[in-house]
């Protein structure tokens, strides 16, 4: 009876399992580490001093804290500090994933009791789309599409070879995730665009599983897509190649800093942004558009742009000069030079009718940017003070290149009222100078 109850017993803690204990070897092989004076280090494992031998790590002994330190087929348990048999992973899988040994290491795979409990379908895959300003990026469950014989990894867009799969935790699975510029023709994207919004299109291609030489599914494909209001930012992402730059930019006392750009439009929309290969055919007399954002993020600062002038050279230390905005305001009170916004919010917008600087083909537009404490009262109006604390970036575009037919009547109109814009200007400056 009590060999019997004593049976009864073991069956039960068997069933039940019991606590993981250290893996010792079988008849001390491999070693401890400690009996053949071994190291243990990222990429080898532990092995013996002297000599290609494994060991196995003691209590305390993988600074590593990982499986990385234990034999193929062992798992590192960080609450012993050393190796154990059975499977175990860390950080914990998921709900959906069971901890098991692929090619010899723990890994976090696909639970298909759980999956088949929930009786999953190919309907029940779904896409998770993040819409980024300049990029759009789509996740899909890798637990899921494995399951339904998938090969997730795999996947590409339109364009092969664009981007590659990141394998991530979102919203509490895990997913393969891909990210794609949103610009017409990157990576296969398609645009559409109206008068209100622009929208960004591409395809994910997931092939079926080929890992035990038959193939049970069609390659699937899944569409995605993003879709922004057009303004100031975002109709930069409908041109090839517009005409911008950035540099970064804080508020002096900051650790923290973001991206402050530049860029310049043809209409007061500042929704269709001049492309490079049209900066240099400008009409003289043409009226330029430019748009200056930054992208941080502090609801106390706001962008002020305190100067703004043309030079004929890529220098702006040039001496020839034509100012147009002084203290953050039209330097000719708006005759010719308009400033639309300026320290108000994340944006300035100002405009100017194009000339020409004398004996030079080109112009070049140099502004210097601060992004503004509003508490400190001084980030719009005409005001040619800051705080101490507030630090500056100067943003430059060109070069611009102006053109006119002077044989036509209406040429001469325009051209006279450019030229007199240039001359009035550089006198100015060089009489204040």
């Amino acid at each position: 009876m009590w060999l019997l109850g004593t049976a009864v017993l073991l069956a039960l803690l068997v069933a039940a399992g019991s606590d993981p204990s250290c893996y010792g070897g079988v008849k001390g092989d491999p070693p401890f580490c400690s009996k053949c004076d071994g190291v243990c280090s990222v990429g080898t494992g532990c092995m013996c001093n002297n000599s290609s031998k494994l060991c196995l790590p003691d209590i305390n002994t993988c600074s590593m804290n990982s499986s990385a330190c234990c034999l193929p087929d062992l798992s590192w348990y960080p609450e012993l500090t050393c190796c154990i048999a059975d499977p175990y992973c860390f950080p914990s899988c998921l709900p959906d994933e069971v901890c098991e040994y692929v090619i010899h290491r723990p890994t976090c795979i696909a639970n298909k009791t759980f999956y088949n409990s929930q009786n999953s379908k190919l309907t029940n895959v779904t896409r998770i789309i993040e819409c980024r300003g300049s990029n759009m990026t789509v996740s899909v469950s890798k637990n899921l599409l494995e399951f339904l014989n998938y090969k997730p990894s795999m996947s590409s867009l339109l364009q092969p070879n664009c981007t590659k799969a990141v394998e991530d935790i979102v919203q509490g699975q895990r997913v393969y995730s891909f990210t794609v510029p949103c610009s017409n023709g990157e990576c296969g994207d398609t645009m559409v665009k109206n008068t209100s919004h622009v929208t960004f299109w591409n395809t994910l291609l997931i092939p079926a599983s080929t890992d035990f030489g038959i193939v049970t599914v069609n390659n699937l494909s899944l569409d995605f897509s993003c879709t922004y209001a057009l303004n100031m930012q975002s109709s930069l992402l409908t041109v090839f190649k517009p005409v911008m730059s950035s540099a970064s930019l804080n508020t002096g006392n900051s650790a923290s800093a973001a991206s402050t750009t530049i860029a310049a439009y043809v209409d007061p929309s500042y929704t269709s942004p001049l492309q490079q290969d049209g900066q240099e055919q400008l009409q003289m007399g043409s009226t330029l558009y430019f748009g200056v954002y930054t992208n941080f993020s502090d609801p106390n600062v706001v962008l002020r742009v305190d100067t703004c002038f043309a030079s004929p050279t890529p220098d702006s230390t040039s001496p020839i000069k034509v100012m147009l905005l002084d203290n953050g305001c039209s330097s000719d009170q708006g005759q010719y030079i308009q400033v639309i916004d300026n320290g108000k919010s994340k944006e300035v917008r100002f405009s100017f009718v194009s000339f020409a600087i004398q004996g030079y083909d080109s112009v070049y537009i140099f502004c210097v940017a601060r992004l503004c404490l509003t508490s400190t009262g001084t980030c719009s109006g005409c005001l040619n003070t800051r705080a101490t604390t507030e630090g500056t970036a100067q943003l430059g575009l060109g070069p611009f290149t102006f053109i006119g037919d002077f044989s036509s009547s209406a040429s001469c109109t325009v051209m006279p009222v450019a030229w007199l814009v240039g001359t009035m200007l550089t006198f100015i400056i060089f009489e204040i100078q």
